[in-house]
C-alpha cells in the first residue's frame, strides 16, 4: 500500500532534484485561518457566539447511539479490504455550487474536471473510502469514523434553470475576507446551496499560498449570503499532491462545525474539560502545536499521549480520518438552523441533487 505520506515524500524528493520546482509550501501556522477568522467573527457578532453555545449544548445532550464504522450500514468498496465504505444511500446530501475566479491559479488550471475530481475525493475522505482510512495508528482504530454524507454539484440554479454547479467569474481576490464584495454579489441562497469560492489570493493581500478558510454554522451569515468555504485553486484536486488535496476536506469539516485538533495547545488541565476546551472532542488528544507529524520531531503530546496526527482537522502529512466525536459534532452541525435546510428532501429536489 502506498500511503499519502509516501506520496508526499516522493513528491518532495522530486522537487529537490532541481528538475521540478516544489508547488506545495510547508504548512504554516496561519495556512488555514479558520481559528482566527471564527474567533474574530464571534467578537464582532456576540449573537453568533450565543447561537454556537446553544448548538453545542444540544450536542452534549444528544443521543450517542449512532451507527459507527463496522455496523451493518457500511459495506466494503472492494478496493481496500480493511477500509470501510458508506452505503449507497447517504444520510446527508449537500448541494454545492463552486464560484471560480480566474482559471489559472499559481500556474495551475482550474476547470470542471479538476473540481469534479476534487469533490469526488472529498466525498471519499468523508466516507472512509480511501486506503489511508485503514492505515492509521492503532491507537485510533476504535475511534476513527466516517460520515454518511455526499456533496453533489447542483444541477438546478436559483432561477430553476439547468446548471453544472460550477460558475466562472473574472479573476478576483478577497473571498476569505468576511465582507467580500464577490461573495455578497455572487452568492446563491445559503439555505439552499453550499457556496465554495475558488480564488488564488484569498485575502487580497498579494499572498497566493494560503490554502483556505471556512466559517462554522451561523444563521446570521446564512441570512446575509456570507456562509462559505473559500479555497485556493492551486491546491484543488489534481493541482496538488494526493495528501494536500485533502485540505479541501479540512475546510469542509470547518463548514460542518469542526475545530482544528491543535486548538489551544496542550494543557494538563484541559484533560478533564475536553468537551469544552481545545477542539471540544474528547477522542482527539490535545496537540502541543500545529506542527506535529512523525517527521516534525514526534507525535507525543505534553501528557505523553499519541496524537491523532492523521486527522483531517490537523495539519497532516497523511490525512486519513475523522473520529466518532467529530462525526457526532458534524451531524449536530448539519441539524443546526444554518445547515439543516441544505439536506432537506424538498431542497434536494429543488437543487437537482436528489437520488
Amino acid at each position: 500500500m502506498i500511503s499519502k505520506l509516501s506520496l508526499s515524500i516522493l513528491a518532495a524528493l522530486m522537487a529537490t532534484s532541481g528538475a521540478v520546482e516544489a508547488k506545495q509550501p510547508e504548512f504554516a501556522a496561519n495556512h488555514c485561518k479558520a481559528a482566527e477568522t471564527n474567533a474574530q467573527h464571534y467578537r464582532n457578532f456576540p449573537a453568533a457566539l450565543t447561537e454556537a453555545k446553544a448548538r453545542h449544548a444540544k450536542l452534549k445532550n444528544a443521543n450517542q447511539a449512532q451507527a459507527k464504522p463496522g455496523s451493518g450500514d457500511l459495506v466494503s468498496d472492494g478496493t481496500t479490504p480493511d477500509a470501510l465504505a458508506i452505503t449507497d444511500n447517504p444520510t446527508f446530501i449537500i448541494p454545492v455550487v463552486f464560484h471560480v475566479y480566474g482559471t489559472v491559479q499559481n500556474g495551475d488550471t482550474v476547470n470542471d474536471a479538476v473540481i469534479i475530481d476534487a469533490l469526488n475525493k472529498t466525498n471519499e475522505d468523508f466516507q472512509g473510502r480511501t486506503a489511508d482510512f485503514a492505515d492509521i495508528d492503532p491507537e485510533f482504530e476504535n475511534v476513527k469514523d466516517a460520515l454518511n454524507i455526499e456533496f453533489r454539484l447542483a444541477s438546478i440554479d436559483p432561477n430553476g434553470n439547468p446548471t453544472s454547479g460550477i460558475i466562472y467569474h473574472p479573476e478576483s481576490s478577497g473571498a476569505g475576507n468576511y465582507s467580500s464584495s464577490d461573495v455578497k454579489r455572487d452568492h446563491w441562497d445559503n439555505y439552499k446551496y453550499m457556496n465554495v469560492y475558488i480564488q488564488n489570493d484569498l485575502y487580497a493581500d498579494g499572498v497566493t499560498n494560503n490554502s483556505g478558510v471556512a466559517w462554522y454554522p451561523d444563521s446570521g451569515m446564512s441570512d446575509e449570503g456570507l456562509a462559505r468555504v473559500a479555497y485556493n485553486g492551486a491546491y484543488l484536486g489534481t493541482n496538488t499532491d494526493e495528501n494536500f488535496r485533502s485540505v479541501l476536506t479540512h475546510e469542509f469539516g470547518h463548514f460542518l462545525d469542526l475545530i482544528h485538533t491543535f486548538e489551544g495547545g496542550c494543557k494538563r488541565g484541559f484533560e478533564r474539560r475536553c468537551a469544552i476546551t481545545g477542539d471540544e472532542n474528547c477522542d482527539t488528544p490535545q496537540q502541543n502545536s500545529w506542527q506535529m507529524n512523525p517527521g516534525d520531531g514526534g507525535i507525543l503530546n505534553c501528557m505523553g499521549q499519541t496524537i491523532n496526527w492523521q486527522n483531517f482537522m490537523a495539519y497532516s502529512d497523511q490525512y486519513a480520518n475523522f473520529t466518532q466525536d467529530q462525526v457526532d459534532r458534524m451531524q449536530n452541525g448539519l441539524n443546526s438552523g444554518a445547515r439543516v435546510t441544505l439536506w432537506s428532501a424538498s431542497n434536494l429536489a429543488a437543487t437537482g441533487v436528489a437520488n
